[in-house]
């Protein structure tokens, strides 16, 4: 992470916020508390340049209805950063697997995996061990996602994912996967229970597949 001067947002994350359950009206907590930067930006253009305006021509009612939506601008902002969606926790654990297993970091994908969850033919014990043997073996380079979608419903998810992989010795793969996800209220986060690999490079693959070993 970078200093706090780069990234303020990281370091307000990391100091605490507010993480809405699943049983908050899903509309309702996109439209306030998820990031919409474009909005933002133009009703901070548009506060400014009332502001100014009203300076200049000495109209106060300008200058503090600029006020105004520049302070309802700043507090919106400050509340989308402090809350966190449960579609925004969804979306940060699929990218923080997909980033932790690019670098080879076992424990930091297996935080997201339910003790209960299956993949294939494995189970909790063999996702890790299977997991780490895979990753060690096709030395992977980079992921990166190319598409995601997102079903949510009372408490859990499904998200099927295409990913991008480069690696050292194999060349370019491209996966599917399906995830499915269960949030669990304490501490607010999303873990995986059931893991399916649906394609690697366009062909579909049985449906009790796990990570292949390279040939």
């Amino acid at each position: 992470m970078f200093t706090s001067i780069i990234h303020p947002h990281g370091v307000i994350r990391s100091l605490g916020y507010i993480r809405l359950s699943t049983g908050f009206p899903r509309s309702t907590g996109a439209i306030i508390f998820e990031n919409h930067w474009a909005i933002w930006a133009a009703m901070l253009l548009l506060a400014i340049a009332a502001i100014w305006r009203g300076i200049n021509t000495r109209q106060a009612l300008v200058r503090n209805i600029g006020g105004v939506i520049l302070a309802v601008t700043m507090i919106w902002i400050l509340t989308a950063t402090l809350v966190v969606t449960p579609h925004e926790r969804l979306v940060n654990a699929n990218d923080a697997i997909i980033s932790a297993a690019a670098h080879d970091d076992v424990p930091a994908v297996m935080r997201y995996i339910s003790h209960r969850a299956i993949f294939g033919q494995w189970k909790y014990a063999q996702i890790q061990s299977g997991l780490a043997n895979r990753l060690k073996a096709i030395h992977i380079t980079g992921n990166i996602i190319r598409s995601m979608t997102v079903h949510m419903q009372a408490g859990q998810a499904v998200t099927h994912v295409v990913i991008w992989t480069s690696t050292r010795d194999y060349g370019p793969v491209i996966t599917s996967w399906r995830f499915v996800w269960q949030d669990h209220p304490r501490p607010g986060n999303w873990r995986i229970r059931e893991v399916d690999l649906l394609a690697i490079n366009g062909r579909r693959t049985r449906p009790d597949a796990v990570i292949p070993l390279p040939r």
